[in-house]
């Protein structure tokens, strides 16, 4: 079962909630494997920043005679860390925009937490079509000058 964060934009979601974002709360391969990157790409910018600087120093200490395995693990628990929080820092960065968070579900595949969520909402009102006031609409004129034959056709004089 995986834990998906629901979330909605500013000013509320569309009518259709296309634009309703549901965020799986689980591992990142992509953060795991290029921390710094991926969290720039997601707009976590302070955190993608630090996430570069803490690599590159990481980097700098491997290189250092008799500190390669401190460096090495570092970067691994950086990747790590990032890895297994990407997904959280992602929505807490989208909430901060304005977003708000609707729900938090428990669910074995993103089509069921769909149908979760949108289960709980109440049902949309039904569109109403306004009424014709027939008494403003004036008959249609015949003749050519008030648009005569259609695409193009020839006016066969009223007959065949």
């Amino acid at each position: 079962m995986k834990r998906y964060i629901i979330l909605t934009p500013p000013g509320g979601p569309l009518r259709d909630h296309r634009t309703t974002r549901f965020i799986a709360d689980r591992f990142a391969v992509l953060a795991f494997l290029f921390p710094g990157p991926w969290l720039l790409m997601h707009r976590c910018w302070w955190s993608g920043l630090a996430a570069l600087a803490a690599q590159g120093l990481a980097g700098w200490l491997a290189d250092q005679p008799g500190l390669f395995w401190a460096g090495t693990l570092s970067s691994l628990a950086l990747s790590l860390l990032i890895g297994l929080e990407a997904r959280h820092m992602q929505a807490r960065n989208l909430v901060r925009r304005g977003w708000q968070e609707e729900a938090v579900l428990l669910a074995p595949d993103l089509v069921t937490a769909e149908a979760m969520f949108f289960e709980t909402l109440p049902a949309p009102e039904p569109f109403a079509v306004p009424a014709a006031d027939w008494t403003k609409i004036s008959p249609r004129k015949e003749g050519p000058a008030y648009g005569g034959p259609a695409l193009g056709l020839f006016d066969m004089g009223k007959g065949r």
